[in-house]
């Protein structure tokens, strides 16, 4: 089978934007220091030059879709595994240090002290960042630079598995909702999630219950065939034996289900997932590949919080 290269992302031109967003260029309501105003300005700047196809996902995403403003300590930028390559040659012309963090998953472009997070799959390795990603991305201006950001679809989605003690995305998620349900793509939600629906329906609960007011704003067909899910789940009970073995908790939380996997004697399929990404073609690729100037050591993977940087 070929080798199907990443779509180049349209990006917006200046002629093109309003006066609001021209004024935003230069007046960004997303504030930024400085110092690293013009770190994240310089990157993206390359690699619009050079044609990278990436979203900017994590805080200034959320910003952006919802008006919420957290100061962050980096820049998330999420690609397809096949754009790291071309990505990382860029930015270390023009300045940064590449890392390998974690293979299957996530590097990083660093200038001390800031760095630019370059996640191109899942930290418990259920998938990679796909073409959804870019196909229903938005245009914006960041650091004075046009960019494209995450869809609010894609960043549910990717936010489901997060769910650790110091890091929880619910938050997040039902904002998302609040200001941005009744214009997504559920469909393509539902069907992105798949399997894992149990994550999405409880999500979609938990924002009922916050916002008891807006609960228009998850269509009535959306929920009606989650709960018909729950419901024909409830109805086929496993097999003796079947999946008893299994926690399916470390996915969302490698830290919280520790005890599940060392002391109780669950199956981790973090690890099992994990362990097939890393044998995947674009990941080998990106894994065996002499641009990193640095690599995590093991060590440091091991310490390394599963799902950091996307802010």
């Amino acid at each position: 089978m070929a080798k199907t290269e990443p779509v180049p992302v349209r990006l917006p031109r200046m002629g093109n934007l309003s006066k609001e967003e021209q004024k935003s260029i230069t007046h960004g309501g997303f504030w930024i220091q400085e110092a690293e105003r013009e770190i994240y300005k310089r990157a993206l700047a390359a690699l619009n030059e050079a044609g990278v196809p990436y979203v900017v996902a994590g805080a200034y995403a959320i910003y952006e879709h919802t008006g919420i403003y957290r100061q962050t300590k980096d820049l998330d930028l999420f690609c397809e595994p096949e754009a790291v390559m071309q990505a990382m040659k860029v930015l270390r012309k023009v300045g940064f240090r590449s890392r390998l963090e974690q293979g299957h998953w996530l590097a990083k472009a660093l200038d001390d002290p800031y760095f630019i997070d370059i996640i191109y799959g899942m930290g418990n390795g259920l998938a990679l960042i796909d073409r959804d990603w870019f196909q229903h991305s938005s245009p914006a201006i960041l650091a004075a630079t046009p960019v494209r950001v995450a869809p609010v679809e894609e960043l549910i989605w990717h936010r489901l598995f997060i769910s650790e003690r110091h890091r929880h995305d619910m938050a997040d998620i039902a904002h998302l909702i609040l200001c941005k349900g009744h214009l997504m793509d559920w469909r393509r939600l539902i069907d992105k999630t798949g399997e894992h629906w149990p994550l999405l329906l409880s999500q979609v609960m938990m924002f009922r219950y916050v916002y008891p007011g807006y609960s228009d704003q998850v269509p009535s067909w959306a929920l009606d065939e989650l709960l018909e899910n729950a419901r024909s789940a409830a109805k086929n009970r496993p097999a003796e034996g079947d999946a008893h073995d299994v926690t399916r908790g470390t996915l969302i939380s490698r830290f919280s289900f520790t005890i599940d996997v060392n002391e109780w004697g669950f199956h981790d399929q973090r690890e099992e997932l994990i362990r097939r990404m890393e044998k995947h073609p674009a990941v080998t690729a990106l894994v065996e590949s002499d641009l990193w100037d640095e690599r995590a050591s093991a060590e440091e993977k091991a310490n390394d919080d599963p799902e950091e940087g996307d802010g």
